[in-house]
């Protein structure tokens, strides 16, 4: 009897023993974990994450597509000409102070802005005299062009980023100025695909084909100087422009599809010789056709709640 007494009081004794190795371990596990991310296969959600369907290319000054894993934009410095990749901050904003820190006070300007759409359709400048300037503002970086000859080349044809040069949806953050420019797209006379954000007389303008449809334009000289939302986009047969998630215009188009295959491009309508932009861009991205209701919305709002619109 003594001796099972004994062997049940070692017994339980081992239990206790290894019930306080198990409560220290879990404890110390416990601590480790905290210095690490709990839910390794969460990540933060961003507007186009589940928005790819039909885009034709995202461009951004921040980061769009949570899978995305590369560069936001590549400047060059023009005190030595050197070039640099640059992603986004914590904020998920391009690192401002990265790049501040890279230029040293010298002026950047844009080589490429990179599509985060997956498509690859960079939006490109190599020649070092056409290139936009950008402008590192913490809150809100942008870049334009100098309305005298800089742009951006999508590489690809209006024909592609639209569907055949006639549907397609633009959803933007731009800042207006007035002067007679292309802000983007394609025109060769009457045959285009283009905006003026704004006009020299302060309305905006969307052609999307064949000019000009009775209802293309709005009065936009408020706006010019502020940052704001613009969506344009073109149905089978109706064309809709808004600002700030408002409808400035819908209306009737028959006028016909764009029908030239120039590349689209950003700060000028390609095959026009003239008429560059500095309207400023931060953000821009476009579909092959339109999207739903729900969608169009939804990246609107998002685009005024990020930056503060």
């Amino acid at each position: 009897m003594f001796f099972m007494q004994r062997a049940i009081l070692e017994e339980t004794s081992m239990k206790r023993i290894l019930f306080v190795i198990f409560c220290v371990l879990s404890l110390n596990m416990t601590a480790q974990i905290g210095n690490y991310n709990q839910f390794p296969m969460m990540r933060p959600s961003h507007i186009l994450d589940d928005k790819l369907d039909d885009i034709s290319f995202a461009y951004g000054l921040r980061v769009l597509e949570s899978d995305y894993n590369g560069p936001l934009i590549r400047l060059r410095r023009d005190s030595d000409n050197a070039e640099e990749d640059f992603g986004w901050a914590d904020n998920d904003i391009v690192d401002v102070d990265a790049i501040n820190t890279w230029r040293a006070g010298a002026n950047v300007f844009v080589v490429i802005w990179y599509d985060q759409s997956g498509l690859g359709r960079n939006a490109i400048q190599y020649n070092v005299n056409r290139q936009p300037q950008f402008t590192p503002n913490a809150a809100h970086p942008f870049f334009r062009g100098d309305g005298a000859n800089d742009f951006l080349d999508t590489q690809t044809s209006i024909q592609v980023v639209t569907n055949a040069g006639n549907n397609g949806s633009v959803f933007g953050v731009f800042n207006a100025t007035r002067r007679s420019q292309h802000t983007f797209g394609v025109l060769r006379g009457a045959n285009r695909w283009s905006t003026h954000i704004n006009w020299n007389n302060g309305n905006l303008y969307f052609d999307p084909g064949i000019c000009c449809a009775s209802r293309r334009t709005y009065g936009n000289a408020a706006f010019e100087g502020v940052w704001t939302q613009y969506s344009f986009i073109k149905l089978d047969s109706d064309t809709l422009a808004k600002r700030n998630g408002i409808t400035q215009y819908s209306g009737f188009y028959n006028r016909g599809r764009c029908t030239i295959n120039d590349n689209f491009t950003l700060c000028w309508a390609r095959g026009n010789q003239s008429l560059y932009s500095n309207t400023a861009f931060t953000e821009m991205i476009m579909y092959r056709t339109d999207v739903s209701t729900a969608d169009i919305e939804e990246i609107e709002q998002n685009q005024i709640d990020f930056w503060s619109l």
